[in-house]
């Protein structure tokens, strides 16, 4: 009798082990942290904006993902408006990570002020160029999202 009740307290606590087991595995998976960037361009500057983005903004994005500071980028419309100030352009840059994204990590941030000083030729006009697209488009808004893979429920 003795045995038989120790093999079924033995079996109790294996059964609630693996059960806690089994609950403790995550329901998602972390995946990569994008910045999505809302922009309003303003009526008539669609080709300023378009220049803006094929002359500097895409070979800039370009180097930053040769060089691994991002892994994709990627531009998105929408057809319709909630009105006036709405977003019709918006960017998408995703990392690896929070903190790539968020991160005031030195030796990043002198590699993209590299990147884009090649690209402007100074500082100037790298501010310059920034600011002129005050003219063309407005930001409407600026979000960090994570991806997330949802785990099968276990069995």
């Amino acid at each position: 009798m003795r045995r038989a009740l120790l093999s079924i307290f033995c079996l109790s606590i294996f059964a609630i082990g693996a059960a806690a087991q089994t609950a403790n595995q995550p329901a998602t998976t972390p995946g990569n942290v994008s910045r999505i960037t809302y922009f309003d361009v303003l009526p008539g500057k669609g080709a300023e904006n378009n220049n803006h983005i094929r002359t500097n903004q895409m070979p800039i994005l370009e180097e930053q993902k040769k060089q691994g500071l991002i892994v994709s980028y990627g531009f998105f419309t929408k057809p319709t408006t909630d009105g006036p100030g709405d977003w019709d352009l918006g960017l998408v840059v995703t990392y690896k990570t929070y903190a790539e994204a968020i991160d005031a990590n030195p030796e990043r941030g002198e590699k993209m002020n590299a990147i884009t000083l090649k690209h402007y030729g100074s500082a100037e006009a790298r501010t310059k160029a920034n600011d002129a697209t005050n003219g063309f488009r407005t930001v409407v808004g600026s979000y960090l999202v994570r991806g997330v893979t949802f785990n099968p429920m276990p069995k």
